[in-house]
C-alpha cells in the first residue's frame, strides 16, 4: 500500500544524496553539455540506482555492513579510484589541445557508455549512500513500507539524472570556449579531491 509520507521521506533523503556532485555527476553535466549520448547515459544512472536502493531497502545493506572491515576497504580503494579521477582532471585542464568542444566529451558510444558504468559502479560513494546509508535509513519504515520508499528515491534519481543530463546542453554555447572547459576541468579535480578526502572521513576509518 502506499504511503506518501514514506515516499516523501525517500525522495528528500535520496535527492539529497544523489544531488553532491560527484564523478558521475560530473560526467553526466559534461556529456550533456556536449548533448553527446545523453540519453543511454541518463538511463544507465537511473537503472543503476533502481537496482542498488532496491538492493539496499530489501536488506542487503545490513548484510554487506556488517562484514568486519569491509566498509573500510571499499572506502580506501574508492579514495584511490577518485584521486586518479581528479588527476585526469589536472592534466586534461593543462592541455589547451584537449579542451575543444569535441575534445572534451565522449562522442564514441561504446566509450561514453563504458566510462559511466566505471564512474558509477566502481565509485563507492554509489553503493555506500544507495545501498547501506539508504537502505539502514528504509528499514526504519519497516519491510511494508519497502514499495514507497523505493518508489521516493526511484522519483529523485529521474528528476534529477534526466535534469543535468537533457539540460546541461543549454550551457554548450558557454563551453565553445577553451577556458570554460578549463575551469570545468579544474573543478572537477578539485571536487574529487575533496570527495576522497570526505569517503576516507567517513567510511576509512573506525570511528
Amino acid at each position: 500500500m502506499f504511503n506518501l509520507n514514506v515516499y516523501l521521506a525517500a525522495l528528500g533523503l535520496s535527492t539529497s544524496q544523489i544531488v553532491g556532485i560527484g564523478p558521475q555527476n560530473a560526467f553526466v553535466i559534461r556529456q550533456g553539455i556536449g548533448r553527446s549520448h545523453v540519453l543511454p547515459i541518463v538511463l544507465i544512472c537511473i537503472v543503476a540506482d533502481v537496482v542498488l536502493i532496491s538492493c539496499g531497502v530489501l536488506g542487503m545493506g545490513k548484510i554487506i555492513g556488517a562484514i568486519p572491515g569491509f566498509v573500510q576497504t571499499v572506502a580506501w580503494l574508492g579514495a584511490a579510484f577518485l584521486l586518479w579521477l581528479g588527476f585526469k582532471s589536472f592534466r586534461a585542464a593543462l592541455h589547451p589541445g584537449a579542451l575543444a568542444l569535441e575534445g572534451g566529451i565522449e562522442l564514441e558510444r561504446k566509450r561514453a557508455i563504458r566510462t559511466i558504468l566505471l564512474v558509477t559502479l566502481l565509485n563507492p560513494y554509489v553503493w555506500l549512500d544507495t545501498v547501506i546509508l539508504i537502505g539502514s535509513v528504509a528499514s526504519v519504515y519497516g519491510q511494508h513500507a519497502a514499495p514507497s520508499f523505493i518508489l521516493g528515491s526511484v522519483t529523485a534519481s529521474v528528476g534529477w539524472f534526466a535534469g543535468i543530463g537533457f539540460f546541461a546542453g543549454k550551457l554548450a554555447p558557454l563551453f565553445q570556449k577553451e577556458s570554460s572547459w578549463r575551469v570545468l576541468d579544474c573543478a572537477i579535480g578539485l571536487i574529487m579531491l575533496l570527495t576522497s578526502s570526505m569517503l576516507l572521513w567517513n567510511y576509512g576509518f573506525v570511528h
